[in-house]
């Protein structure tokens, strides 16, 4: 019935302002409405009764249905749980059953490393031509109930489980737990105002504005013409791959889930943040760093003041190419905030407001700061607007035992000498949607 009742009440505020329309028409021409106007009147004036009628007598009937349903004693019988309650005199025979739900007490992130643990476990057992579930391999490494539960789920589940879908929520929820802690770790995500933007795309974008001119009565208007180029968004793929022991993996001690944790995240930030905050061109394989094409202001000396005409050089950078600093970012190391937070004026006092040594926010110029050892020696300002992000949001593992990895100029054989390769994948990528989105003062 609530559905007549808002059908009926949509029909007449739509009557109402026909009926305003009709006055109004009249008094906007200074004169009392006309015979057709006034006929036209009546005529709405006579729909707005009916449907008025109407929406009490509906009004009545839901006032009705709702006695009805708080007096008498519902019927079901869906299934034969609901009609037993039912012939009981069960009020809400319906109702399910409570279904109560626990939390995980494993801290962020070390169910998904447990996750990853046992896969790892399981796939290298059977590689040695031994049958290891990944549930059985959960238990071996004494994981708790909570873990092996959600395993055994969404490994042997099927459609007709009632509870089927439960582990797969879990085991998003362990891999939330994950990328939440990756990105707090990370300078490009504590950054926000980015423009997100789907995969492989073209955007096109102004590069240049046309100028306008005054000119004298008579003479040629100048013609200047805007300037247009296009950021091609492609798909590219972070990966991060961390070596262990196997017998530190087999090892069920708390300890190792984080050291596995701590080696992943730390990987995957590492790459993401010196890769962003790179002056790299882009590939195929990777994106261009926001300072790729711009021009350092070279560092005129250590000084408040020699930092301070740096900082007005970057700021000036932007003014010139139109941009403003609002949702702007100072970037810098831990190790350069300290020293500026050090500097003192003539008096003693701080000379940068908001330069905090740690715990609270900290800004510069009333620009706010964000600090990681990635950004190097430099002072980055980045317009975080100009810049288009695409990312999948998930996160993808893989391993091995047999492969042979080169990290710098130490070569790892797994096979040969009993270790463990994680491959940890995440699709990402960023652009800049024109050139002038970040400036630096380097420093030497």
């Amino acid at each position: 019935m609530n559905k007549y009742l808002k059908q009926l009440l949509d029909a007449l505020a739509a009557k109402n302002l026909e009926l305003q329309g009709h006055i109004t028409k009249s008094l906007d021409g200074g004169s009392t409405p006309d015979d057709e106007t006034e006929a036209a009147i009546q005529t709405v004036e006579a729909e707005i009764a009916a449907i008025e009628k109407n929406i009490e007598r509906v009004k009545k009937q839901i006032a009705a249905a709702k006695h009805a349903a708080e007096t008498g004693t519902p019927v079901a019988g869906e299934n034969g749980e609901e009609a037993k309650a039912s012939a009981e005199g069960d009020p809400d025979p319906t109702k399910k059953k409570t279904v109560v739900t626990t939390e995980s007490n494993l801290p962020k992130g070390i169910g998904f490393t447990q996750f990853v643990r046992a896969k790892m476990l399981a796939c290298h057992v059977q590689k040695q031509g031994n049958l290891l579930t990944v549930v059985d391999a959960a238990k071996q490494l004494g994981f708790g109930q909570d873990t092996v539960q959600y395993i055994e789920k969404a490994v042997l589940g099927t459609t007709t489980d009632a509870g089927f879908a439960a582990p797969l929520v879990q085991q998003d929820t362990y891999k939330g737990d994950f990328l939440e802690l990756l990105r707090n770790a990370t300078i490009f995500d504590k950054l926000q105002g980015y423009r997100p933007v789907p995969f492989n795309i073209k955007i096109n974008g102004q590069a240049t504005g046309g100028t306008a001119s005054w000119v004298g009565e008579g003479a040629k208007k100048p013609l200047t013409n805007p300037t247009f180029d296009s950021v091609e968004i492609k798909e590219h793929k972070l990966a991060a791959i961390t070596v262990y022991t196997q017998e530190l993996l087999r090892r069920s001690d708390p300890a190792v889930d984080q050291l596995v944790l701590n080696d992943l995240i730390a990987a995957s930030k590492t790459l993401i943040d010196e890769t962003f905050l790179g002056t790299q061109a882009q590939t195929d394989a990777t994106p261009a760093g926001i300072l790729n094409g711009v021009v350092a202001v070279a560092a005129s000396g250590e000084t408040a003041e020699a930092i301070e005409a740096d900082l007005l050089k970057l700021i000036e950078t932007f003014v010139e190419a139109n941009l403003s600093t609002d949702g702007a970012y100072f970037l810098m190391s831990e190790t350069r905030a300290m020293r500026i937070a050090l500097l003192r004026d003539a008096l003693g006092n701080t000379y940068f407001n908001g330069m905090n040594f740690a715990g609270a926010a900290r800004s510069l110029l009333a620009i706010p700061v964000i600090t990681s050892q990635s950004v190097g020696d430099r002072i980055e300002l980045v317009k975080m607007s100009e810049i288009l992000v695409a990312q999948d949001g998930g996160v993808d593992v893989a391993y091995s035992d047999q492969a042979t990895l080169t990290d710098g100029e130490t070569t790892h054989n797994l096979w040969q000498e009993n270790k463990f390769a994680i491959r940890v994948e995440k699709f990402i990528t960023w652009a800049k949607r024109r050139p002038i989105a970040a400036a630096y003062i380097q420093y030497t």
